[in-house]
C-alpha cells in the first residue's frame, strides 16, 4: 500500500499515484465518511477525498514550519501507516507506506528522485503535472508513475542506482573504438540532417553505459542527467531483465524492432526491501580484460569537431601507505581540468514536442523513434532546455542524441530568478524570523535585479503571447520594488508585507508562464518532424548494421559486466564483492550479481543472499556517513564489511580534510536525490575551489575470519588496482 501525493499551497493535488490498495483505502474512507463522490470501487483515487484527508496535514505542516522553523520529517501511525514529508519550494511532497515494505530513509530518497525527475521533464514549472484537462492530467500522472516504478525496480535490483553513479560497460578495445566512431558518424549525420544543436550522443545498454560521444563545444553530460536518461530508456522501452529473454529475441537490420509503450499490465515492481536475482542460463564464454571505456569527455581537441582518446594505463612505481586506514588511499593519476565551458547561446529556438505527444504517438502505432523536451543540468543552469532523441536499437540497447536548444541562456536567467526567490526565502519568509544585514540584503536584491533586467531585455522584441508576457513581468517587477523588498531583506519581520507578498507570488507565477511558452508548448511544423523522423531512421540503420554482430556479447556483457574472477580471488583471499565509486565522476565497478540459474526446489540460492547482503551493506554505510563516518569496520554474523571515503588532488595526493564531516539534513547521499559528495567536498574543504578535490568511496566486503588488518591491507591494494584497470579516462593525456 504505497503512494506519492504533491500539494500546493491553495491546496491543490498536483500530482499523486498510488497502487490499487492505496486508491481503495482512500476511496473507501472517503465514501464512509461521505465526502467521496465515488462508492470506494474506482480504479481513480477520488481527488476531494483526497484534498479533504491531506489538507489538515498541509495546514499544521506549514504552521510548523512558519512559526517554529521545525516542521513534520515524517509520521508514523498506530495502523502502521509511514509518511514522509519535503517542502521543495512551495509544493510539499508526501511519500506514503501502509505495508511496511519501505523505509523511511527509502521514502524520502523517492521524494527526491520524483523531485529531480519532474524537474527533467518540466523544468522549474512543476504545476505543469497538472494541466486543466483532465485526460491530459491523467495522461502525465501515469507517465510519471511509470517512471518511479521504474526507478523503484531498478533501485532494488541494479547496484549502479543503488549507489547513483554511472555503470560504464567494460568492454574491449576494439568494441570500443567502433562504438565511438559509430557515434561521431551518428552525430555527424543527425547534424547534416538539420539539427545542428546536436552535443552528445550515447549507447545505452540495459542500465549500462556503453559509449558517449560529445561536441567540442558541449557541456558536459553530468552523470546525473545520464541516469535520468536511463529511467526514460528504460521506461520507454521496456526489456527482460534476464539473458533467457533478450537472446531469444533475434534482431537484424532489415527487421524493424517494434518499440512498445509501457503498458498498466507491466509486471509489478519490487520494493525496496524485495530483493530478486534475474536467471540465466548462458555461461560466458570469453572473459576480456577491459582495456578502456566507451566514454568521452568533451575536451577541446585542436583541428576535431569530435574526438576519442584511447585509454592507456598508466604505470606505477609504487603505492604509497601511510600508517593512518584514513590516509592510506593513494590513486595517483593525471590532473582533471576543473574548468566547464559555457554553452554557446543560437539565433532560433528549437521546436519542442510535449513528452506526452510523443507518448501518444507511441501508443497509436508500432514505431522506432521517441523525442521529448528534457531539462538538464549544466554550470549555468540548473534547467537548461534540452531534447532527446531516441531509438531502439536491438533489445535492450537504445541509441540517444541529446540536442541542445538554442536561447537556453534565457532559461539559465529565469531559472536564477526563480533560485533567488526560494534560497533567499523571499517567498515562504524567513526561517526563524532571523535579520539579515544590510549589505546581505543588497547584495541579493542586486542578484535578482540583475537576473531581471537579463530577462526582460531577452524578451522586449519578441512577439505575439510572449509580447503581452514580457508587459506583465515588467509590471509585476514594478510591483515589487515598489512594495518594499530591499526594506524587507534588510528588516527583522519573518514574513514580508502582505502587498510585496502578492507581488512576489505574481512575478514568479509570470516567470514560470514565460519559461512554460518558450520551452514547454512549442510543437514543431509537421515538416520539421518527418524529416527528424527520416534521419533518425537512417542514424538508427546505421547503428544497428554496425553493432549488430555484437548482440549476443552485449546482452551477457549487460549481466555480467565486471565478475569475481580468480583475479580478484588470488589477489585477495577472502574477498566475497566490492563497490569502487569515483565520486569526481560518478562511476561505479562493482561485480555483478544479478546472474544467476534458476534455483532448483529447496536449493540454497547463494545469489539471491548475497544481493540482500550487498543492498543491506550499502544503507548501513549510506546512514554512517550521514552521521558523520568515513571510514568504518563492521563484523557481521559470518561476513565483515568495510567503507572508506577519502579525497585527493587533482594529482592524486591524499588531502585531509580542512573541516571535519559534520551531520547535515538535506537530500541522501547520491547523484539523482541531490549534490550530496559535491557538497560533502565543499564544506570539507571551504577554501579550495571547485574540481580541485576528488573523492573516491570502497565498499568490502569480506568472509568474518579475515583479520581488521588483512581487511584494510585489501582496500588499499585494490583501490589502487581498480584505478589502474579504469584507466581514469576523465584524465588528459600529455604528448609532450
Amino acid at each position: 500500500m504505497k503512494g506519492l501525493v504533491v500539494i500546493n499551497p491553495l491546496p491543490d493535488i498536483v500530482f499523486f499515484w498510488g497502487d490499487v490498495e492505496f486508491t481503495t483505502h482512500i476511496n473507501r474512507l472517503g465514501a464512509r465518511e461521505g465526502i467521496a463522490e465515488q462508492n470506494g470501487i474506482s480504479d481513480e483515487v477520488d481527488q476531494n477525498a483526497l484534498v479533504q484527508f491531506f489538507s489538515p496535514l498541509l495546514a499544521s505542516h506549514r504552521f510548523l514550519k512558519a512559526e517554529l522553523d521545525n516542521p513534520y520529517s515524517s509520521i508514523s501511525c498506530e495502523n502502521g501507516f509511514l509518511f514522509v514529508l519535503r517542502q521543495f519550494g512551495e509544493h510539499l511532497h508526501i511519500a506514503v507506506c501502509g505495508d511496511g515494505s519501505e523505509t523511511e530513509e527509502f521514502l524520502k530518497r523517492k521524494l527526491y528522485v520524483f523531485r529531480r525527475l519532474a524537474g527533467v521533464h518540466y523544468g522549474p514549472v512543476i504545476d505543469e503535472l497538472r494541466p486543466d484537462s483532465s485526460h491530459d492530467r491523467k495522461k502525465r500522472w501515469t507517465y510519471m508513475s511509470r517512471l518511479i516504478n521504474t526507478w523503484a525496480h531498478l533501485a532494488s535490483t541494479e547496484q549502479s542506482f543503488l549507489v547513483e553513479a554511472v555503470e560504464r560497460l567494460n568492454v574491449n578495445q576494439a568494441l570500443n573504438e567502433t562504438c565511438i566512431n559509430i557515434l561521431e558518424q551518428a552525430l555527424s549525420k543527425v547534424r547534416s540532417g538539420g539539427d545542428k544543436h546536436a552535443v552528445h550522443a550515447l549507447l545505452l545498454v540495459n542500465t549500462k553505459l556503453l559509449a558517449l560521444y560529445s561536441s567540442r563545444n558541449a557541456c558536459e553530460l553530468q552523470a546525473a542527467d545520464i541516469l535520468a536518461i536511463t529511467l526514460v530508456v528504460r521506461t520507454l522501452f521496456p526489456t527482460g531483465d534476464s539473458l533467457e529473454e533478450l537472446l531469444s529475441f533475434t534482431h537484424t537490420p532489415s527487421t524493424p524492432l517494434s518499440v512498445r509503450r509501457v503498458t498498466a499490465e507491466r509486471s509489478p515492481t519490487p520494493s525496496s526491501t524485495d530483493y530478486y536475482s534475474p536467471s540465466s542460463s548462458v555461461e560466458e564464454t570469453e572473459q576480456e580484460k577491459s582495456e578502456g571505456q566507451g566514454d568521452s569527455s568533451p575536451q577541446p581537441v585542436p583541428n576535431r569537431d569530435l574526438f576519442h582518446t584511447p585509454i592507456i594505463p598508466h604505470e606505477q612505481d609504487s603505492f604509497h601507505t601511510p600508517a593512518a586506514v584514513q590516509d592510506s588511499f593513494f590513486t595517483p593519476h593525471q590532473p582533471t581540468p576543473a574548468s566547464q565551458r559555457a554553452q554557446q547561446p543560437e539565433q532560433n529556438p528549437l521546436l519542442l514536442s510535449a513528452c506526452e505527444e510523443a507518448l501518444d504517438e507511441t501508443a497509436e502505432s508500432s514505431q522506432e523513434y521517441f523525442h521529448m523536451p528534457a531539462f538538464l543540468q549544466t554550470p549555468l543552469c540548473t534547467h537548461s532546455p534540452h531534447l532527446l532523441h531516441c531509438v531502439p536499437i536491438m533489445p535492450g540497447t537504445v541509441l540517444v542524441i541529446v540536442s541542445e536548444v538554442p536561447k537556453s541562456h534565457l532559461a539559465g536567467h529565469i531559472c536564477q530568478c526563480l533560485l533567488t526567490l526560494v534560497t533567499t526565502e523571499m517567498l515562504q519568509g524567513k526561517t526563524g524570523g532571523s535579520a539579515r544585514d544590510g549589505v546581505q540584503g543588497r547584495n541579493q536584491v542586486e542578484v535578482l535585479e540583475g537576473n531581471v533586467k537579463r530577462v526582460l531585455d531577452a524578451t522586449r522584441k519578441m512577439k505575439g503571447g510572449l509580447e503581452r508576457v514580457h508587459k506583465d513581468l515588467v509590471n509585476r517587477w514594478d510591483l515589487v520594488r515598489k512594495g518594499g523588498l530591499l526594506e524587507y531583506m534588510d528588516s527583522t519581520a519573518a514574513n514580508p508585507p502582505p502587498r510585496l507578498e502578492t507581488a512576489l507570488s505574481e512575478f514568479t507565477r509570470t516567470l514560470k508562464v514565460l519559461f512554460r511558452l518558450l520551452f514547454l508548448t512549442y510543437k514543431p511544423p509537421q515538416a520539421a518532424e518527418d524529416k527528424q523522423r527520416e534521419t533518425m531512421d537512417a542514424v538508427q540503420e546505421l547503428v544497428s548494421r554496425k553493432i549488430s554482430d555484437y548482440k549476443d556479447y552485449l546482452s551477457v556483457k549487460a549481466q555480467r559486466n565486471v565478475t569475481m574472477t580468480t583475479t580478484y580471488l588470488e589477489d585477495f583471499p577472502g574477498l566475497i564483492h566490492f563497490l569502487y565509486i569515483d565520486r569526481s565522476m560518478d562511476l561505479v565497478i562493482a561485480p555483478a550479481i544479478n546472474v544467476t540459474t534458476h534455483p532448483e526446489p529447496g536449493c540454497f540460492d547463494a545469489t539471491a543472499v548475497l544481493k540482500v547482503k550487498v543492498w543491506e551493506m550499502v544503507r548501513r554505510w549510506q546512514h554512517y556517513l550521514q552521521n558523520s563516518f568515513t571510514s568504518s569496520v563492521v563484523r557481521d554474523g559470518d561476513f565483515c564489511y568495510s567503507y572508506f571515503l577519502w579525497f585527493e588532488d587533482p594529482s592524486g595526493n591524499p588531502l585531509s580534510p580542512q573541516q571535519p564531516v559534520k551531520q547535515v539534513q538535506g537530500a541522501p547521499p547520491g547523484i539523482l536525490a541531490g549534490h550530496y559528495y559535491r557538497d560533502l567536498c565543499s564544506r570539507c574543504f571551504p577554501t579550495m575551489p571547485v574540481g580541485a578535490v576528488n573523492c573516491y568511496e570502497l565498499m568490502c566486503m569480506h568472509v568474518g575470519v579475515i583479520p581488521a588488518e588483512f581487511v584494510a591491507s585489501h582496500c588499499r591494494k585494490l583501490a589502487a588496482m581498480l584505478w589502474e584497470t579504469s584507466g581514469e579516462a576523465h584524465s588528459p593525456i600529455s604528448l609532450l
